[in-house]
């Protein structure tokens, strides 16, 4: 993974190079050296957000929403790890940057804005979870790391095969305030879990985790759908090989709220950030310059994985193109 400092605060510092230095190591290295490890928390978490919204005045988001319960094993760990590599790339993909200009120019690489910003929420489940909502606010560069490292991924969740994914699509529907992003694009919301949803948000987990006071429960695939209208959203669903009819439902359910080539199953889970990448990319109508990111820092097989996971996108888009011409 490429290289970035926290110190600074900004994307200026990620190093472009694509010599095997840069390229070869791992964004464990990274963090390690600018000392931004991610570090478990074991004993303390982010209060859920009561009566908080979250906003960004910025023309670029994205949102990022991530599963922390036990079946997700260490893949948000791998997420929050890297989310200094995931900063830089989908921040000069959104803006359209060619990686091997700002490799060839140190002056434009120092130039690069930082206009995205990105909030990224930890979710479990209401049912057995301490935390099952927490919540980083829009921010960028180092106060991005330090809001991510408060996060206590609780390793738990419940045995249903369901976790709270609609409480967090309620609260971004309530709570998530973009008002400049008409002068842009559509928020960015990236879903990184494996499970199907709860059928509802109760009264009581919306008043407790959220403050809002509603009167009757409301449903999740009502929210996930009218969340689709503000939001360009995706899911990532990374699963255990051998899957089993549990894992099938939940795509099945997914496919049936969300546009189904926006429901992208993943093989190779290790290649998430790459894939959030390559949306960016493909949300803006960059993906060329996202999948340049990925070539220079990533093997043809790795890159090929990114490619199969995102196949569902790309052919929409290929069909897409072919029909008008």
């Amino acid at each position: 993974m490429g290289g970035w400092s926290s110190d600074s605060g900004s994307a200026r510092d990620y190093d472009w190079s694509s010599s095997s230095r840069v390229t070869k190591k791992s964004a464990r290295e990274y963090a390690s050296e600018d000392k931004r490890a991610y570090s478990k928390q074991e004993d303390k978490g982010i209060n859920a957000p009561v009566n908080k919204d979250i906003k960004t005045d910025s023309e670029m988001a994205l949102i990022l929403v991530v599963d922390v319960t036990g079946s997700m094993r260490e893949w948000p760990k791998t997420i929050f790890q890297k989310i200094p590599t995931l900063y830089a790339e989908a921040n000069a993909s959104i803006q359209g940057y060619d990686p091997k200009e700002l490799e060839k120019d140190k002056t434009k690489a120092k130039t690069l804005e930082d206009k995205l910003e990105m909030a990224v929420i930890a979710i479990g489940d209401t049912h057995h979870d301490q935390y099952p909502l927490q919540v980083v606010d829009f921010s960028k560069g180092g106060e991005l790391v330090k809001g991510i490292n408060k996060i206590f991924p609780e390793g738990g969740g419940g045995p249903f095969g369901k976790e709270s994914y609609g409480l967090a699509a309620y609260y971004l529907d309530k709570h998530c305030k973009t008002p400049n992003a008409s002068k842009g694009q559509k928020p960015i919301l990236v879903f990184a879990c494996d499970e199907d949803f709860y059928d509802s948000v109760s009264i009581h987990d919306a008043k407790k985790y959220t403050g809002d006071t509603i009167s009757n429960a409301q449903n999740s695939d009502n929210i996930i759908k009218h969340l689709a209208k503000d939001f360009d959203l995706y899911i990532l669903r990374p699963e255990p090989q051998g899957s089993n009819g549990v894992y099938e439902g939940a795509e099945k359910h997914w496919k049936e709220v969300v546009m189904p080539e926006k429901v992208m199953k993943m093989n190779s889970p290790n290649r998430l950030v790459d894939c959030i990448i390559g949306i960016c990319g493909y949300a803006s109508g960059n993906f060329e310059k996202a999948k340049g990111m990925l070539e220079r820092r990533q093997t043809p097989e790795q890159v090929k994985e990114v490619l199969a996971t995102l196949h569902p996108l790309l052919s929409k888009k290929d069909n897409a193109t072919k029909a008008e011409k």
